[in-house]
């Protein structure tokens, strides 16, 4: 007998990524809503649009700093 399995793989690194990006934007008194709860895959950008450049800059730079 041969039985397959269904597995079901959850992505988290959206979630993660609007975590961070939800940090990086208080800096500019914005915000992210963010609802990852059951079939839910939410994240919207709360504030001045003008600022999303240098939220995602504040972003980029903390994946290219140097460790050590």
């Amino acid at each position: 007998m041969n039985a397959i399995m269904h597995i079901a793989r959850e992505d988290t690194n959206a979630e993660v990524l609007a975590r961070i990006v939800k940090a990086a934007s208080r800096k500019y008194d914005c915000s992210m809503e963010i609802d990852f709860t059951r079939d839910n895959r939410i994240s919207k950008f709360v504030g001045d649009e003008a600022l999303k450049t240098h939220i995602a800059e504040e972003v980029r730079s903390i994946f290219s700093r140097k460790i050590g």
